[in-house]
């Protein structure tokens, strides 16, 4: 089952958001409250939601919030604390919440209106329905979806939102048409496409110049230069932001304007819109999907405390290789697609075409085969992907990547790592043409004279373009 979340705007009035927000205030008392109890008493061991239920319901009933809210302000505490006790650190500080509630406290009055439960009383609340809304109900009146129990409020300065959480059943198997190896990097996700009809059909024979058994495609994401832009912008605004108070100079990080600031940036949007248009593309047609075992934490894997530098450090954290991953198996697993997880072991270091270990004289992206050709890392790596998963595929399917690949040579490697080097290159941004302009000020009555740029193409015009009149 594949789970979606649709956030739709609610339509309160004074007395209903007054309502609304003294709902949210209570929420977070209790949640606070709840968080406290749990790091005073169990002392980082993990809670359960049905004993810290029995030991704090009462104290959580007199601050007045409704039953159904108050259970589920005690279960986001449970969970709060519960990740606090796996990650360590220090202790959750809860500062703004969403609350959440179940049937018990709302329904759909109407197919645009919502009867819900508040502080005070029971509301009925007009939605803002929009496209994305209307195509989950679609879904699940037509039974292929199912609308959960659970919602969840959340206010973004005065407006509301009320977010639906849908299963959708995920569509049926389908034929594939290539198998296709993605590699995640740190500006592009590299991937390699193996054509089955091209590779087996022998119909598609007759012309190799149109029908490419084999093919790589470059996906430019540019998180680490997003990274690297929204680093130099906070560094620009402590330095801007930075005081010296008694001889002692203070961070601009400490001051309140600069998390201000920080709040508007849009860095996590842009990155979370990169992955979901990466994984769209990856799973736009059917296709069985190959990438490596990441494991928990592959950052931490990369980057080796004391080899790298900071910056660089920074920007491989905040490179979502795992993000990409896993939302490619959820777009694959609601579209029907097959989706495959090989080693990771030497990819990127074995010469696809001969298997032999590759070295890298001159940088980390270029590795030189001991048979005298250079490959890109990237290219190794994908192509080798499609080698480990032909010995798990149905015959049919290896046959057609064995064949592909065997047709690789080192000329193709070549042209495929110099396509590869040319799209990790930065976008220069260049200069607009600006056509040229008379003088910006000409008194009435008198004659400009334009150059077509064509030899004994200087005739006088006048403002209006008409040609001047022959002297008597």
């Amino acid at each position: 089952m594949a789970r979606r979340s649709v956030a739709v705007p609610l339509l309160l009035d004074g007395n209903q958001f007054l309502d609304y927000l003294e709902l949210e205030r209570a929420y977070r008392r209790a949640k606070k409250a709840v968080v406290e109890y749990l790091v005073q008493n169990y002392g980082g061991r993990r809670a359960s939601y049905f004993r810290v239920w029995h030991e704090v319901k009462n104290a959580v009933k007199r601050l007045g919030l409704p039953f159904a809210y108050a259970q589920q302000a005690v279960k986001d505490a449970v969970e709060a604390y519960n990740a606090w006790a796996t990650a360590g650190g220090r202790p959750p500080e809860i500062r703004k919440v969403s609350p959440y509630t179940d049937e018990r406290a709302w329904r759909l009055n109407s197919a645009t209106a919502l009867s819900i439960r508040l502080m005070s009383g029971r509301h009925v609340v007009e939605l803002w329905p929009h496209r994305r809304f209307w195509l989950f109900e679609w879904l699940v009146r037509t039974g292929r979806a199912k609308r959960a129990g659970t919602i969840r409020l959340k206010r973004v300065k005065n407006q509301v939102y009320v977010i639906f959480t849908y299963e959708i059943e995920p569509e049926g198997e389908k034929e594939p048409v290539a198998v296709t190896a993605f590699d995640v990097n740190e500006n592009t996700v590299v991937a390699a496409r193996v054509d089955l009809k091209a590779s087996v059909d022998r119909v598609a024979r007759w012309n190799r110049e149109w029908v490419q058994p084999i093919s790589i495609r470059v996906f430019r994401t540019d998180f680490g230069r997003l990274a690297r832009r929204y680093d130099a912008i906070r560094r620009k605004w402590a330095e801007e932001l930075s005081v010296e108070i008694n001889g002692r100079k203070l961070s601009g990080t400490q001051i309140r304007k600069f998390r201000k600031r920080v709040k508007k940036l849009r860095e996590k949007n842009r990155r979370r819109d990169r992955v979901n248009k990466t994984a769209h593309e990856l799973t736009r047609e059917p296709a069985i999907l190959v990438t490596e075992d990441l494991g928990e934490k592959p950052q931490d894997e990369m980057v080796k405390k004391g080899k790298r530098s900071p910056q660089l450090r920074h920007r491989v954290k905040q490179t979502p290789m795992k993000a990409v991953v896993e939302k490619v198996k959820d777009k694959a697993a609601e579209r029907g697609l097959k989706f495959v997880l090989v080693s990771a072991y030497r990819n990127s270091k074995t010469c696809p075409a001969h298997g032999e270990k590759l070295s890298f004289p001159t940088g980390p992206k270029i590795g030189l085969c001991p048979r005298g050709h250079w490959v890109h890392r990237d290219v190794a790596s994908v192509l080798n992907m499609l080698r480990k998963v032909a010995e798990r595929l149905e015959p049919k399917y290896a046959e057609a990547v064995r064949k592909a690949l065997s047709e690789v040579d080192e000329r193709q490697l070549e042209k495929w790592s110099t396509m590869v080097l040319m799209a990790e290159q930065p976008i220069q941004a260049q200069r607009p043409a600006v056509l040229a302009r008379a003088s910006p000020i000409i008194p009435p009555g008198k004659e400009t004279v334009i150059s077509a740029g064509i030899e004994g193409a200087h005739e006088p015009f006048h403002r209006a373009g008409r040609r001047s009149a022959p002297s008597a």
